[in-house]
């Protein structure tokens, strides 16, 4: 492709597209807002561990768009830079963060058991209060969305202002910054998981926690991006930008990354069953009864065999249709691994599920896709003036 055919293509989502969408998803966020309030009134800690549920979903998408930024600036990819805008627009979610983790903050001892005053009484939990407590819960999350933040800034802001006049050296900035940001991101990201989902029992631990809560995170940051790429196109945008050989190596890194997913949470299984601790077991035991263990094979079924088989020909990566439904398959996996992860801490004798979940689904997926359509109505689509966009535009494989 002539790097002149980018003048026939939609690079720009229009004003009339970014109207349409606000009309049906600002009165969606509205409504969904107001029921979580009245969720709160109804049933306080139930509504919170889903707005957590929420949260963390959320993040883990800004997370995954996050790191596949950087990971196209360090490696020096060419054939990724015009699908890199899309988990830039990701990335957006994260200077969010310091106002959407608020409700957690307030919610600290609905949500977890070393907040709440009966922990001066539990000997583990006294052990733990130099770290697990709340003036120091909140000053770390404060530091990991600013650095988070500046990460965003450096890298995506960097990128987006690029196209005002091409400069080759942000370029070679964009490469210094994510290789010294991966390193800043996997620590953070680390004690982040750690804090959000597996302090809600404290008195159980797992090594691998954070790169179990980072591997969902890239796998979901990834199929959103190709939904998003997808959803695009069928609405004509970047048509004769983005081409099958694009999305046949975003279908691979999403088959392998998931492997990567799988890999990592069998390892976690495999180590407790192993060990047979009662300390450690009694995570997968509390999720081995009471309807839990139909979601435990749901997750082990749901987020590894079905996408291995659906994704693994490469006729399912050329196939927009198969690539498109296995990507939007993983996104709800990877939630339900969330709701796997995080409700059994509310309500371990059963599964529940209604309205209160319904809402914080409709108001967590309302609320992306209002931060995602505003950004998409700022800049460009691609990066214009990137010096390697004529390299990715003429992608092709043998």
């Amino acid at each position: 492709m002539a790097h002149s055919d980018i003048s026939s293509s939609k690079v720009y989502f229009q004003t009339e597209s970014k109207l349409r969408v606000f009309r049906i998803f600002v009165p969606l966020f509205l409504l969904s807002s107001l029921f979580l309030i009245i969720g709160f009134k109804f049933n306080a800690s139930r509504t919170l561990f889903n707005y957590l549920l929420a949260f963390t979903f959320l993040m883990s998408l800004g997370l995954g768009g996050l790191f596949f930024s950087m990971l196209h600036h360090a490696t020096g990819a060419s054939w990724s830079v015009v699908v890199r805008r899309i988990p830039e627009s990701l990335a957006h979610l994260l200077p969010w963060g310091f106002i959407l983790i608020l409700p957690v903050f307030f919610g600290l001892d609905f949500l977890y058991e070393w907040s709440r005053q009966e922990s001066a009484h539990d000997a583990i939990l006294t052990h733990k209060a130099a770290y697990l407590n709340d003036t120091f819960f909140i000053i770390r999350n404060i530091f990991y969305f600013t650095i988070w933040t500046l990460l965003y800034k450096k890298i995506i802001g960097t990128s987006i202002a690029q196209d005002q006049h091409g400069d080759i050296q942000i370029t070679h900035k964009l490469v210094r910054w994510s290789s010294a940001g991966i390193v800043l991101f996997a620590i953070t990201l680390t004690f982040a998981a750690i804090d959000w989902i597996m302090s809600l029992k404290a008195h159980w631990f797992s090594t691998i926690y954070g790169v179990y809560y980072f591997a969902g995170s890239i796998v979901a940051g990834l199929s959103m991006t190709i939904v998003v790429l997808l959803m695009l196109q069928n609405k004509e945008y970047l048509k004769n930008v983005i081409n099958e050989n694009h999305f046949h190596d975003l279908g691979k890194l999403l088959f392998a990354l998931n492997v990567f997913w799988a890999y990592i949470a069998f390892s976690q299984y495999m180590l407790i069953w192993y060990g047979n601790i009662p300390e450690e077991t009694i995570f997968f035991s509390e999720r081995g009864h009471s309807g839990w263990h139909i979601v435990s094979l749901a997750v082990a079924i749901g987020h590894f065999v079905i996408p291995f088989f659906l994704l693994m020909s490469r006729h399912a990566k050329r196939n927009m249709k198969v690539l498109f439904a296995g990507a939007l398959w993983l996104l709800a996996m990877h939630y339900l691994d969330l709701f796997w992860l995080i409700m059994p801490n509310f309500s371990k004798n059963s599964v529940n599920f209604g309205w209160i979940e319904i809402t914080a689904i409709v108001w967590m997926l309302s609320l992306f896709v209002l931060i995602l359509v505003w950004n998409f109505n700022r800049y460009a689509l691609i990066p214009l003036k990137d010096p390697r966009l004529k390299e990715s535009l003429e992608f092709h494989q043998l």
